[in-house]
């Protein structure tokens, strides 16, 4: 398994994976999507295929959001996650930003916390669906 910083368009298997991917995208989306992260990562098999993705959503200085942090179902529990939030969390620190968020999916929360992320006591994770 290697972690490293990757530019390519088979993340689409990883978004339909985490449930992420919307119907009405196409490839140039997947682009943007890479271009505009602070930090993308995928874990590739020892074949080069993609097991795992990940980014950062941030301005560079202050905050940074890990975002589409998933992994093949039939590649889990071996570390992957672990080694691809560790790099991305190394890349935010590298660039002085100290505070890293995430909205994780509640059968996750375990995982995270061993990271050091914690519940936000008084806030609310809020989703606007307009335009």
């Amino acid at each position: 398994m290697q972690v490293h910083e990757c530019h390519h368009e088979e993340m689409r298997l990883l978004l339909r994976c985490g449930e992420w991917w919307e119907d009405y995208w196409d490839d140039s989306v997947l682009s943007v999507i890479v271009e505009k992260s602070f930090a993308f990562v995928v874990a590739t098999d020892s074949d080069n295929r993609w097991i795992g993705m990940g980014r950062v959503i941030s301005d560079g200085v202050s905050d940074a959001y890990l975002q589409d942090i998933v992994v093949l179902p039939e590649w889990r529990e071996k570390g992957i996650g672990t080694a691809m939030v560790k790099k991305l969390m190394a890349l935010c620190h590298d660039a002085g930003i100290g505070w890293i968020g995430i909205i994780a999916n509640p059968n996750t929360e375990y995982f995270y916390r061993r990271f050091g992320f914690s519940r936000m006591g008084g806030y609310t994770p809020m989703r606007y669906e307009g335009a």
